[in-house]
């Protein structure tokens, strides 16, 4: 254990403690948690000087932190030691050089109010961070935790997390010059593919999931997932039900050719900067073409997602081409996914407003057939909107209800004056094909109540 004095281990607490709750309402890289990582960093650099690693935990209802034991706890320091409790965390150890990036994905991972000890570690180790250990748990515990279960409650969100590791893998393997192995990704597709032909919803809640400082690759896993479950509500064969979640999950992997200079660019894109933007569907479909496995289905659905509905998109040259359907469903899925998503240049669509907007371009951009399939199977008020009731209480749409469009299953999170529920209570508003509990009359923006509406989904 590190030493440290008393002082400084009680602010390395006090900081985590605001971190683990700032992370459910900013992404990591948001100021209000960037300034206190870095300075959780600096004390962290200080203390590696002399010591290995710093280990923080809770015994007997206790927190310490290296060899200081704070039986008389401030209330951060009392926050931290429930919040560490609450996910099963019995320690944790930093290592020295853990990095800043590191601890910004240790917050990420641990922020998610559905996650345990278990999987922290896993998502931590399944993206190469040895250097921040939860509960001692080796490499060979977490490789069983990330393996596919016989349906319990994680097997969706280790699915999504696994597919997003493929994602990243691909991309790493561009970057180095090789050919990427399709394996992985295929494989995690197989595991979606069944989540969406026994149960869709599940793949509607994981499309919630919005990692602010990992956009390109949540971007791609959520295309491939909505667009895996468009498909499924299509009646799609299973073996073209993966070659479109595959196609979704790929369909931005040309932008790796682009300057990421031009593609984080806060502001509009000059027009020569737009036409080096517009390789990407091309860049990709190239890089496809490559892989092994591959049908050209994908291949051609990786070219044309932006090709547009009535074919005024891009690359103008491909505009004469027979694109499937499979084209269509990824660019509406594509759609859906952007304009929902916080972006430097963009503030996020409510999933309403964003059904608004895809409605306003079906039969240009957008096939309208499937925009209005995309709506029924969304609902009126999509997967992870946050509604107000009739009673006054805030709501997340927890699951869409095709019979009864503006009725869903909701997670009531926050009571009729303003109380935010220590457990969230899930209610049906139809119950045996009859208006129960309450109605929606409205639609909530998440951002002005620091309320991270994925945090209730999975």
């Amino acid at each position: 254990m590190s030493r440290g004095s008393q002082q400084s281990m009680q602010r390395i607490a006090t900081i985590i403690s605001g971190l683990l709750k700032g992370i459910t309402f900013y992404p990591a890289s948001h100021p209000s948690l960037l300034r206190p990582m870095e300075e959780l960093n600096l004390l962290l650099g200080e203390l590696f000087r002399e010591e290995t690693e710093l280990t923080l935990g809770v015994t007997d209802g206790t927190l310490y932190v290296g060899e200081q034991l704070f039986v008389r706890p401030t209330p951060p320091v009392a926050e931290l030691a429930s919040g560490l409790s609450a996910r099963g965390i019995d320690a944790v150890t930093l290592i020295q050089g853990v990095t800043l990036e590191q601890l910004g994905r240790f917050f990420t991972l641990a922020g998610d109010r559905k996650s345990e000890a278990e999987l922290i570690a896993a998502g931590l180790l399944d993206e190469g961070i040895e250097s921040i250990r939860i509960n001692g748990i080796t490499r060979r515990q977490q490789e069983e935790v990330l393996q596919p279960s016989d349906g319990g409650p994680y097997d969706s969100r280790v699915a999504y997390d696994q597919a997003l590791t493929a994602v990243k893998g691909i991309w790493k393997e561009i970057q180095q010059g090789r050919i990427p192995n399709s394996a992985e990704v295929v494989a995690v597709v197989d595991t979606m593919v069944e989540m969406a032909i026994q149960d869709p919803s599940t793949l509607l809640c994981l499309s919630m999931i919005k990692e602010y400082d990992n956009y390109t690759f949540t971007h791609c896993v959520n295309v491939g997932v909505l667009s895996l479950a468009l498909a499924a509500a299509l009646g799609t064969p299973r073996e073209a039900l993966r070659d479109t979640g595959v196609a979704g999950m790929l369909h931005d992997i040309g932008k790796i050719r682009i300057d990421k200079q031009i593609l984080n660019k806060p502001g509009k894109l000059a027009a020569a900067e737009f036409e080096q933007v517009k390789k990407h569907s091309e860049f990709g479909a190239k890089i496809v073409e490559k892989m092994e496995g591959l049908s050209d289905d994908i291949v051609q659905a990786v070219l044309g997602h932006h090709i547009h509905f009535n074919r005024n998109g891009y690359p103008e040259w491909a505009r004469e081409l027979p694109f499937s359907e499979m084209t269509d469903i990824i660019a509406v899925s594509d759609t859906y996914d952007a304009v929902t998503t916080l972006r430097p240049y963009m503030r996020p669509q409510s999933p309403k407003a964003a059904v608004d907007i895809m409605r306003r371009l079906s039969g240009t951009k957008l096939n309208g057939a499937l925009v209005e399939k995309f709506v029924t199977m969304m609902g009126e008020y999509p997967v992870g909107s946050l509604v107000r009731l009739d009673n006054n209480e805030l709501a997340v749409v927890f699951r869409s209800n095709p019979e009864e469009r503006t009725r869903p299953t909701v997670k009531v999170i926050i009571d009729c004056d303003g109380n935010l529920l220590a457990q969230p209570r899930t209610e049906p508003l139809v119950r045996d094909g009859l208006p129960s509990y309450a109605a929606i009359v409205a639609v909530a923006d998440p951002l002005t109540r620091n309320i991270d509406p994925a945090c209730y989904l999975t």
